[in-house]
């Protein structure tokens, strides 16, 4: 094979694989492959805190705000890692996808818990706590996605 061809292949194959990112079934995926690996992080976060809560003299004092905190991280996390997956490319997508997924993951085991559906529907502050994974997964991906500025030495 001659080292025209050779190089025509390379570029062709660059690409391909530059392009497979910005196709909407590819950030799909990427979206998707990035839900467990979330879970998975936010799980490890949950039990790490729930040690160190457990620990401190008054374990419920701080247990809803720490939860909700570990909620918007676990977004944001979740965001920055499936604009990772997707090669930095459509942030807004992958932040917006991965919030819509985690907004499910969420809302629809509560619905089938009696317990957990009394507390949801007696206010919207629980309807507010679930939206605000949108700008949070958002901000996440779109910090994921700035690339650091390369330093020129002359």
């Amino acid at each position: 094979m001659s080292a025209h061809t050779q190089k025509k292949k390379a570029a062709n194959r660059r690409r391909r694989q530059a392009g497979d990112a910005t196709t909407l079934s590819a950030t799909a995926r990427c979206v998707l492959l990035a839900l467990p690996i979330t879970v998975a992080v936010g799980l490890l976060l949950l039990f790490i805190t729930s040690a160190v809560l457990l620990a401190t003299q008054d374990p419920n004092r701080y247990h809803t705000a720490v939860g909700l905190a570990l909620l918007y991280l676990t977004a944001a996390l979740g965001g920055a890692i499936a604009t990772r997956l997707c090669h930095r490319h459509s942030p807004l997508l992958c932040g917006v996808g991965e919030a819509v997924l985690l907004l499910l993951f969420i809302t629809v085991p509560a619905l089938f818990l009696p317990d957990a559906w009394k507390h949801t529907v007696s206010g919207g502050r629980a309807l507010l706590t679930r939206l605000l994974l949108l700008p949070a997964s958002v901000a996440g991906a779109l910090g994921a996605a700035r690339q650091k500025k390369k330093r020129r030495h002359h």
